[in-house]
């Protein structure tokens, strides 16, 4: 199982969930050449499946980012700033190439206002 973890920045919580370039070929499904967009589809802890579209911004940098489904996603966890969002990764042992994907958000704990 492959994890991948990000503290919530203000606007990850507030637009998109920016992703760290290195990550996109590691941890997401591979982007097709010439493609920038495709369907990020992963569960809750609940079991309930969330549909982002998962985004690379063209040019030299190719940052990507996850928006569509996003805001919605947060507002039903009330995520906030500080939060870590946890997704995990595994392979379908029957096809042994596709996977799985889950997530998860981890609430900062705040002792006498400070985080810890």
């Amino acid at each position: 199982m492959e994890v991948y973890k990000k503290i919530l920045t203000e606007t990850d919580v507030s637009t998109r969930l920016a992703v760290e370039s290195n990550t996109i070929d590691e941890f997401f499904p591979a982007f097709e050449a010439g493609q920038d967009s495709q369907e990020l589809v992963v569960e809750d802890e609940n079991g309930e499946r969330w549909r982002f579209g998962l985004f690379i911004l063209l040019g030299p940098y190719g940052k990507p980012t996850i928006s569509a489904g996003w805001r919605r996603f947060v507002m039903s966890k009330q995520a906030k700033v500080g939060d870590q969002v946890v997704l995990s990764k595994e392979r379908v042992a029957a096809s042994g190439s596709a996977s799985s994907y889950k997530i998860r958000v981890v609430k900062q704990v705040k002792l006498f206002k400070s985080a810890i």
